[in-house]
């Protein structure tokens, strides 16, 4: 499908939708520092899939206000697909993610909310889908509202395993972080062009206390939209491609992003 194609489809969608706030909290690989409000609880599904090795990655989230803007409960269920130890494509559950969110700041021109997650080992480390052991992250976003037409996010954190295994049952602790920026174009309140900038850098064990770094670096140009399935819903589809930058450039990684979110007000 090309991208003037792509384009025209999510002009068409916009058609349906409301005239309502412009789209929010529904970056790709970012995160944006914009809880749910009250009562809003919203269903997000991520569809990765990656050149040259055939890998794919889907990711379930589920976001809930707690009483208000304020807290926000989430988890994130991720099914990988990858190659085993003998060649064969594998597709598992990873490491379940339980999250709050603080809504620290929330101005008109910026927000910022704080995340602490808890890794539970739900992933057959011996099959390299986990690490076998509770792990914990935090990050740390920040929106800012430049004007009407443009938004500026950040994202920055990191993630720590004590004593996490290998396929071999080998164990080290194991220290990762990311960082992360992109820009939001309204080209009209419900449809945006974004183009967002991640950087992952994190350990894996390769022995006994020994362990070694693996780092990704990724461009994604994108465009979503949102339109209205009644007065209380609304969905948001996206699509984006995945551009290996630097050491991810040389290893030609390259793939496609598929994004859709339902979010509706259900109390």
């Amino acid at each position: 499908m090309s991208s003037l194609l792509i384009l025209f489809l999510f002009a068409g969608l916009h058609l349906n939708a409301t005239a309502a706030e412009v789209v929010k909290d529904n970056s790709f690989l970012m995160e944006e520092a914009y809880n749910q409000e009250p009562g809003v609880v919203q269903f997000i599904q991520s569809y990765q899939y990656i050149d040259p090795n055939h890998e794919s990655v889907y990711t379930f989230t589920n976001e809930i206000p707690i009483t208000d803007e304020t807290h926000q409960f989430s988890y994130v269920i991720p099914v990988l697909k990858m190659a085993g130890a003998d060649g064969e494509d594998q597709t598992q559950i990873g490491d379940v993610l339980l999250n709050y969110r603080y809504q620290l700041l929330n101005t008109e021109t910026i927000a910022m909310a704080p995340r602490f997650s808890l890794i539970l080992p739900s992933g057959d480390y011996k099959k390299g889908f986990g690490n076998g052991v509770v792990g914990f992250q935090f990050n740390q976003a920040v929106s800012i509202a430049i004007n009407d037409r443009w938004t500026n996010h950040w994202n920055a954190g990191f993630t720590y395993t004590p004593d996490a295994k290998n396929a071999a049952g080998e164990t080290a602790s194991l220290f990762g972080f990311n960082f992360g920026t992109s820009v939001v174009y309204n080209m009209t309140p419900k449809t945006n062009l974004l183009c967002e900038f991640v950087f992952n850098n994190n350990e894996v064990v390769t022995g006994q206390d020994t362990k070694d770094t693996e780092a990704t670096y990724y461009v994604v140009p994108g465009i979503r939209s949102a339109f209205a399935a009644g007065k209380e819903t609304e969905i948001v589809p996206g699509i984006a491609a995945l551009l290996g930058v630097g050491p991810s450039a040389v290893n030609h990684e390259r793939g496609v992003l598929l994004y859709l979110s339902i979010e509706s007000k259900l109390w």
